[in-house]
């Protein structure tokens, strides 16, 4: 009886598992403190859902408040890009100034002045123009900067990279904001995205305008809202007092999610937005005491029901324990398998400890998988294109494509993509920039073949040049092989304008299977290496050129005799003439790269001769660059035919062509020299052009057309002047008569009187009698 008695009162004595044991603490815990714990839950919950609906509320006003300042802030900044783009701003603002100076800056005004009075938002506009170093506000006026320290800010604004952003510095000579708050102001360099800005214009809001979108929707007693920038910088408060310190990095920890904060001795409710327009975070704090305030009471309420329920549920806690405990001893049994381990932890812990150590296992094995596998199958890629699995059976070919993940089955097409240094050094990169440039390269056009939702991968091929593998399951080659073609152009586009640099593409004869794709490559890589002759920064195919056997083709001589010829006269036009016949030549006939370098050695050997035979400094006709062993080694260096062009132009047929030309004129100025020497000694004469030209030694003709050129009015519009001007001087300090007057300056006085009122208006009678000059 004693014994039934015990195994009746113990019914849990076979049962030693850890979990069990918790669930009847729990069980019996819940039945003695019942109203003190559901009193805190109640309590918990019911603050919980009293915060997250301000949160939610807070939310929604500080996205309106954001949206209403976004808003504004994009209308003012569209408002003044519209003004920076109009006919005013857009011309060259320094001519302008320069020509009309009063009209420049009465334009300026009446531009402000429409800026500031379409936009009520803006407390103050100023206009600084860096060469006057002067201050132009539609509502003060203009004036000189004052200080240094205002004239090096201004400076520094100048030399912002950013042509136009919202600035929260304090600019002094602006004045002060409204009511002395903090104020946001626009900051755009004059012309807008010019390289060389001239002036800045600052656009100052009204910090009230801010302050009113914030504090428009406040609910609570206490209530504080702030705006700050993305430097953690007050932009403005509700308050007109300074954000709290560890704010702004606290909200940073806390994205998108209310948070507490504590600040002179009151614990918060933080909601906090970031908006993405302008970069600013906008926060609103509502006191937690007036949150709990409305809790208090829901907590009592609740303390009381609960009470009931738990009455009612503590007589079944025991009989339900049992039951529920039976899943989990399955599941652990499941676990465990054949392992005869002893339990360290209660059952779901265990379980969850076996769980996580399958977790671990698999997750290090996928990420070392995913790690390695893109430089596996860009390594497999390499050597394939390259040829290394030319030994591999077609029963071996379509298991290592499964391996690598590549379709074997489909069509393939490969097309290589290669950059060259910018001949005027426009480039955001350096040359010693190779890697970071390949590597660029790479992942565009990793990004551009998601974007077109083509199938394949980008290989470096380890020379400064990348593969594009492409593959497609289609039934018209054809038609897909256009559309790699299409790729291949707008991806060369796309780098090119990236990279500032010409980038080239080179493409095979047409897709293939993947046995052939070797070739392809091959093709490929022949087609980039013809750039030299072809030109850079287009598309390339390898069939463009010919095919056919190399010939043998003749040196243009007749072409260098004409550059010759014209860098003898000093005419730079028709030797750049002859260069681009030269060069057409070249590009066209020889095409083979070194045939054509051989050809443009023996052209610069021509340039020189005439250098050696005018008796001109090697360093004057090719700006300085040296002996002629340097151009030699200057002409290697050079890696296209438009680049030797330039090269030619700028190094040789430019610098000879000026030179020839500075040592024409000086004899042409000696000549005329004495040409004018001759007219003032013999003006009095019957004299001819073909007198004066005979002086010179040279025919009327050319004598003629040298002389307009140089003296700038022809030879008889010369001479006349000169005559009236010495006839003038005789009316005026001489007594002698008009007859004496025409014959002292070769004229006969019928013809004299009609010339010289054809000249001054006036007879000579009438000169002497006025004095007019």
């Amino acid at each position: 009886m004693k014994r039934t008695y015990f195994r009746i009162r113990n019914p849990f004595a076979s049962f030693r598992k850890s979990m069990l044991r918790r669930m009847l603490a729990v069980s019996l815990f819940a039945s003695i403190f019942p109203v003190i714990f559901v009193g805190f839950s109640s309590y918990w919950f019911s603050s919980s859902a009293i915060r997250k609906e301000v949160d939610q509320a807070n939310a929604r006003v500080l996205s309106h408040a954001s949206y209403s300042i976004d808003t504004a802030l994009q209308r003012v900044r569209s408002n003044a890009l519209q003004m920076l783009l109009g006919s005013f701003f857009n011309g060259n603002l320094t001519e302008q100034k320069w020509a009309n100076y009063a009209g420049f800056y009465s334009n300026l005004f009446q531009n402000l002045s429409s800026l500031q009075n379409s936009n009520a938002e803006i407390s103050r506009i100023v206009m600084y123009i860096a060469e006057d170093d002067y201050l132009v506000s539609p509502d003060q006026g203009g004036h000189k900067v004052a200080g240094e320290e205002d004239r090096r800010q201004l400076q520094g604004l100048l030399a912002s990279r950013e042509a136009m952003y919202w600035s929260n510095d304090t600019f002094r000579f602006m004045g002060d904001a409204p009511g002395g708050q903090a104020s946001v102001t626009l900051v755009c360099q004059v012309p807008f995205q010019a390289a060389e800005p001239i002036g800045l214009l600052l656009l100052q809001l009204n910090p009230s305008f801010l302050q009113e979108n914030m504090t428009r929707f406040s609910a609570y007693p206490g209530e504080l809202s702030f705006i700050l920038n993305e430097e953690g910088r007050e932009v403005v408060s509700s308050a007109g007092q300074l954000a709290p310190q560890g704010l702004y990095e606290q909200a940073g920890e806390h994205p998108g999610q209310a948070f507490s904060f504590p600040w002179e001795g009151r614990d918060y409710l933080v909601t906090a937005l970031h908006s993405s327009s302008d970069g600013w975070t906008y926060l609103d704090m509502v006191p937690l005491q007036e949150l709990n305030a409305k809790s208090r009471g829901i907590a009592v309420i609740t303390v009381a029901i609960v009470l009931v329920f738990l009455l009612l549920g503590a007589a079944a806690t025991a009989w339900s324990t049992k039951r529920l405990y039976r899943p989990i001893e399955h599941l652990v049994s499941l676990v465990r398998g054949n392992r005869e381990e002893e339990l360290l932890a209660d059952e779901i812990g265990y379980v969850q400890s076996r769980w996580a150590e399958l977790n671990q296992a698999t997750t290090r094995l996928q990420t070392q998988l995913n790690r390695q596998l893109p430089a596996i199958r860009e390594a497999f890629a390499l050597q394939w294109l390259q040829g290394h699995y030319a030994h591999y059976t077609s029963e071996q070919l379509p298991v290592l494509f499964e391996r690598y993940a590549v379709p074997y089955q489909h069509m393939h097409a490969v097309f290589a993509l290669a950059y060259d240094q910018s001949p005027d050094g426009s480039s955001r990169f350096r040359e010693s920039d190779k890697e970071l440039i390949v590597f660029t390269m790479k992942n565009i056009a990793q990004d551009v073949l998601a974007q077109q939702g083509a199938s394949g991968m980008v290989v470096n091929l380890l020379n400064d040049q990348i593969a594009v593998w492409l593959w497609e399951d289609t039934e018209d080659p054809a038609a897909w092989f256009a559309q790699v073609q299409e790729l291949a152009a707008g991806l060369r586009t796309v780098l090119a304008d990236y990279l500032k640099l010409p980038v080239t593409a080179g493409l095979g004869d047409g897709p293939g299977a993947p046995g052939g794709l070797p070739r392809l490559f091959a093709q490929a890589a022949m087609a980039i290496r013809s750039r030299f002759w072809a030109g850079t920064g287009q598309v390339i195919r390898s069939g463009d050129g010919d095919a056919g056997e190399a010939k043998s083709y003749p040196y243009p001589f007749e072409i260098e005799a004409g550059l010759e010829q014209a860098l003898r006269n000093g005419d730079a036009a028709e030797a750049e003439l002859q260069l681009e016949q030269f060069a057409a030549y070249a590009q066209e006939t020889l095409r083979e790269t070194e045939r054509i370098r051989t050809a443009y050695y023996q052209l610069l050997t021509a340039a020189l001769r005439v250098v050696f035979l005018l008796n001109l400094s090697l360093k004057e006709s090719a700006d300085g660059t040296g002996d002629e062993t340097d151009l030699y080694v200057q002409i290697k260096n050079v890696h296209s035919i438009q680049e030797l062009n330039d090269w030619f132009r700028e190094r040789l047929i430019r610098p000879i062509a000026r030179k020839v030309q500075q040592r024409h004129h000086q004899e042409y100025e000696r000549t005329f020299e004495t040409a004018i020497a001759y007219i003032e000694a013999n003006h009095h004469i019957d004299l001819s052009l073909d007198q004066v030209a005979e002086r010179c030694g040279l025919s009327p003709p050319y004598f003629s057309k040298l002389f307009k050129r140089i003296v700038g009015v022809s030879f008889i519009e010369y001479l006349t002047a000169y005559r009236i001007d010495r006839a003038k001087t005789l009316l005026q300090t001489t007594g002698l008569s008009v007859a004496e007057v025409a014959e002292s300056v070769g004229y006969q006085p019928k013809n004299f009187i009609r010339v010289f009122k054809k000249q001054t208006g006036q007879t000579p009678g009438q000169f002497r009698e006025t004095g007019s000059a």
